[in-house]
């Protein structure tokens, strides 16, 4: 079945010639027609390309702070059919109309860290591998904090690069003052001290404080229970047999089934390539490939490792998710590698995401309460239950990516398992 390829999110250079923005005076009327065309000529605005198009990788000038040029700048973000490496310019704009009176416009994050480089004396060379080196979720996740801090040092009269340890002090105690929560200020603490030419940290200052408002505001765990993989078991394994369902319920099926057998994060399921699949005689292997959330020089990737359940069809995740590669082998397009694939045409391969959404809406069909917890609550149920059954631990931190020494699991992920709301009242009843 031939499928028609939806070509979007391609960046395009400069079209035609912008209307420049006139002066408030009138031109004189007794000027000769000559001097009046010459004034009126426009120039065409200079933009760099490439041959892709627009890139945010760019070699960017020393950010002005006191006269802001009115470039123009581009807003990205990602959707189910574009890659982390390709950002889609969705909008093109020059002063934002939000921005505060007198305070220019927020130029991103990732021009601030590159320009931060740059004072900092990182050679031109260099300057783009040493801003790939965070990771585009960590960027996003700086980018609302140094959003912040560009209005606040603007607002104050600071230098966004030179801030003293009290300056970035008081922009914490006043997003704390806004209602910011520990884990926020966190962030944005983390974000300020990047950018920052001098080392703001030396003091055990902005530490002091931060333990301060621990102690105000204490984190709690995000869950203090986890819900029982009994019943949403049960509901899979009705589900049976996979080529005779819908394929968005098919795609809810594997992806959940994985997501408890494996106790992988849904990036990791998202990064999954049909190319790396490997079929043995009692089990199907799966490499991941992928630079992940917890890449870093001399980790593993994570390989999956999925027995068949010959007993169990209905639960085998192995079989399902062969089945599932056979039944959108017509829909995927030869170029789209990765397992999961969108539920209607084009039929482009997904995010993180849109799994999580896959997950969480099989959870609210098996009964979990979707209100309190999300998809990924699918890694503290799966590995809760693990070392319930008597799985040693090791393994447990194995599968789920963990260090032999790692006490994660007993921090954040083993939770004793919900029982449901009527046990007491059945008790009495019976």
């Amino acid at each position: 079945m031939a499928i028609r390829k939806s070509l979007k999110g391609q960046s395009q250079g400069c079209k035609g010639d912008r209307k420049s923005m006139c002066p408030n005076k009138r031109e004189d009327s007794t000027k000769s027609a000559s001097e009046s065309s010459s004034a009126g000529k426009l120039e065409k605005p200079s933009c760099q390309s490439t041959a892709g198009g627009l890139s945010p990788k760019i070699t960017f000038p020393p950010v002005q702070e006191e006269e802001p040029l009115p470039e123009l700048n581009a807003e990205v973000c990602q959707n189910d059919e574009s890659s982390d490496d390709e950002p889609i310019v969705v909008q093109e704009i020059g002063q934002r109309p939000n921005s505060p009176a007198g305070i220019p416009p927020f130029i991103g994050g990732r021009k601030i860290i590159w320009s931060a480089y740059q004072r900092k004396g990182v050679p031109e060379n260099a300057l783009e591998v040493m801003v790939n080196s965070i990771s585009e979720s960590t960027l996003k996740q700086y980018n609302c904090s140094l959003k912040a801090w560009w209005t606040y040092a603007h607002s104050q009269k600071l230098d966004i690069y030179q801030p003293s340890t009290s300056d970035i002090i008081s922009f914490l105690n006043s997003r704390l003052t806004e209602g910011a929560k520990y884990s926020t200020l966190n962030t944005s603490h983390a974000a300020v001290s990047l950018i920052a030419i001098h080392d703001v940290n030396e003091d055990g200052l902005i530490s002091r404080f931060m333990k301060g408002v621990f102690k105000k505001n204490p984190t709690a765990p995000k869950y203090t229970t986890t819900w029982d993989v009994s019943p949403v078991l049960s509901a899979l394994e009705k589900m049976h047999p996979l080529k005779g369902l819908k394929l968005k319920d098919a795609a809810e099926k594997v992806a959940t089934l994985l997501a408890l057998t494996t106790a992988q994060r849904l990036q990791t399921l998202s990064a999954i390539n049909i190319e790396n699949i490997s079929i043995q005689s009692s089990t199907i292997s799966i490499k991941i490939t992928e630079r992940l959330k917890t890449s870093k020089p001399g980790s593993f990737q994570p390989d999956l490792i999925l027995p068949f359940f010959l007993s169990k069809p209905g639960l085998c995740v192995a079989s399902a998710v062969l089945e599932y590669i056979h039944i959108t082998e017509d829909l995927r397009s030869p170029t789209d590698k990765r397992l999961f694939i969108s539920t209607k045409k084009p039929f482009k391969e997904v995010c993180a995401q849109t799994v999580g959404h896959w997950i969480k809406n099989f959870l609210l069909k098996a009964g979990v309460d979707v209100d309190k917890f999300t998809a990924y609550s699918t890694r503290h149920a799966a590995v809760s239950a693990a070392h319930q059954r008597g799985v040693d631990i090791s393994v447990i931190r194995r599968t789920a990516g963990w260090s032999e020494n790692s006490d994660m699991f007993f921090k954040f992920y083993n939770r004793p398992i919900q029982p449901p709301n009527d046990q007491f009242a059945r008790a009495i009843i019976n």
